[in-house]
């Protein structure tokens, strides 16, 4: 052996012999590759959400739904594994910074809470265990006043990073709501973008909150001329529950800015609502570039540019519109853009009649883990709708129903055709009495689905209506699998 050490073409050979004997090794357990060469990942693992925490804008006493619902079908997202949620389980309702007795406990499944709360405070629902994966929606309705309209949102997460597109403090009263339900002081950033580019004003966009604290803030302090904007709020420190509310001036309506999905060169809006009135687009680009969109509307008759206005303009740093009355006729529908640079959109709808109302709905993500709206009403000369739309290929979804009182109806199936939207009016024939949840599961096999759910009240003086765009369940999350691989420790 020492021999063999001292020689140098001895060493040399061992050296050869352990390298290629541990390529041969590395190339025994590497992982799978696809056709196209490229690795194939082990499936996501599919987690239930230990506990969640949503705020809902101060009723002053409006209604507000809470729901945790029974899980249907599978989710479609790459077939994932699933694990089991554990622990103690409950819903709580409460005021935000109240001591005492919380104003709601729910404890089963499928339990509908839907009732009018007389407070000027926000409230905080928190869920946890089994019973974590909870809804929660705000309605409010007026019949006369400038808050006139139907008015409707679902309740806030406390996230990092918040996107809202709509009407500008030139056209409406807009009042950003920021709450902090954590335990910790939390620093929140608001950046407006106008239709004349980012606004830079001397008041301090910078607000800092205390652990169960909330402002309200007139945009107008803002960007008082601007008659579009898109909204950015920015946590530091933790998380913030933002929620926008705008009422048009002149008495043309009221409604919450939905949260909208984050910049991305595709974007679809969901949910736009048919029938007359004018429908505008909303797009904003908060970069550096500016870029030209192209806009398609998708309704049951296909995937179509808009006559005459195929493409857009949008500056760098601003929001542009475009009218689409014309492209989308009277039927609902979704927008679908295309942009070189990220953007974030949405759809200004207003109503008909003598008195106008207005319904606002933004750029969404498919529910490709099941989505939950908590209120929806359809007596007297109330409706709603649900809107879904599959701009690829054909989307298969199971629809139930939660009723106040009652067990839940049985689960539909419904099919979207590819590149088609359909548009549903609830309950179902076997549906439940109003009001009620409704839990949309996409199944097994199907394309992305996005959707929204148009809710209507048709009085004497004209059409009131309001949308909300389909969010991705609360129940569920999706975390990657974990695979090893020497490219975390390489240069």
């Amino acid at each position: 052996m020492k021999s063999l050490v001292e020689n140098r073409f001895g060493l040399l050979a061992l050296v050869l012999v352990a390298l290629l004997a541990m390529y041969g090794v590395a190339y025994v357990t590497r992982p799978a590759h696809t056709a196209g060469g490229v690795a194939a990942l082990p499936p996501s693992t599919q987690v239930p959400v230990d506990t969640v925490t949503t705020v809902c804008p101060a009723p002053s006493g409006e209604t507000v739904s809470v729901v945790v619902p029974v899980a249907v079908g599978e989710a479609v997202v790459g077939s994932p594994t699933t694990i089991p949620a554990q622990g103690v389980s409950g819903v709580t309702v409460a005021e935000f910074r109240k001591e005492g007795d919380p104003l709601a406990i729910l404890d089963r499944h499928g339990q509908v809470w839907h009732e009018a709360v007389e407070t000027d405070a926000p409230l905080k629902i928190f869920g946890t265990g089994e019973m974590a994966g909870l809804e929660s929606a705000y309605t409010s309705i007026e019949t006369k006043g400038k808050r006139r309209g139907l008015s409707a949102t679902r309740c806030a997460d406390p996230v990092p990073t918040t996107w809202m597109i709509g009407p500008g403090p030139a056209a409406a009263a807009v009042t950003l709501h920021l709450s902090n339900p954590g335990t910790t002081p939390v620093t929140a950033e608001i950046l407006v973008y106008s239709g004349e580019g980012p606004v830079y004003g001397e008041t301090d966009n910078v607000v800092t909150l205390q652990p169960g604290e909330n402002h309200r803030i007139d945009v107008a302090e803002f960007a008082p001329s601007a008659l579009v904007l898109a909204l950015e709020v920015r946590a530091s420190g933790g998380r913030v529950a933002a929620m926008a509310e705008a009422v048009l001036h002149k008495n043309r309506g009221v409604d919450w800015m939905p949260h909208a999905a984050a910049p991305a060169t595709r974007v679809v809006v969901p949910g736009v609502p048919g029938g007359g009135g004018g429908r505008e687009l909303l797009v904003a680009a908060p970069g550096q570039s500016a870029t030209q969109v192209e806009v398609k509307t998708l309704t049951e008759d296909g995937l179509q540019a808009v006559s005459g206005r195929e493409v857009l303009d949008v500056p760098a740093g601003s929001v542009a519109t475009m009218e689409l009355s014309g492209g989308l006729g009277t039927k609902p529908g979704a927008v679908v853009i295309t942009s070189r640079v990220p953007v974030v959109a949405g759809v200004v709808a207003a109503g008909t009649g003598s008195k106008k109302d207005t319904a606002l709905t933004a750029g969404a993500l498919p529910i490709d883990l099941g989505s939950v709206v908590a209120d929806n009403r359809t007596e007297g000369k109330q409706s709603s709708h649900l809107v879904l739309s599959a701009p690829q290929t054909e989307g298969r979804v199971l629809l139930q129903m939660a009723p106040r009182e009652g067990a839940p109806s049985d689960p539909v199936e419904v099919r979207i055709p590819a590149a088609r939207t359909v548009n549903i009016e609830l309950p179902h024939e076997k549906g439940a009495s109003s009001p009620f949840a409704v839990v949309v599961t996409p199944l097994s096999g199907s394309g992305p689905v996005y959707g929204g759910r148009i809710l209507e009240d048709r009085g004497a003086a004209g059409l009131m209506l309001s949308v909300q765009p389909l969010a991705a369940a609360r129940s569920w999350t999706l975390v990657p699998s974990l695979t090893e691989s020497t490219a975390t420790v390489m240069p």
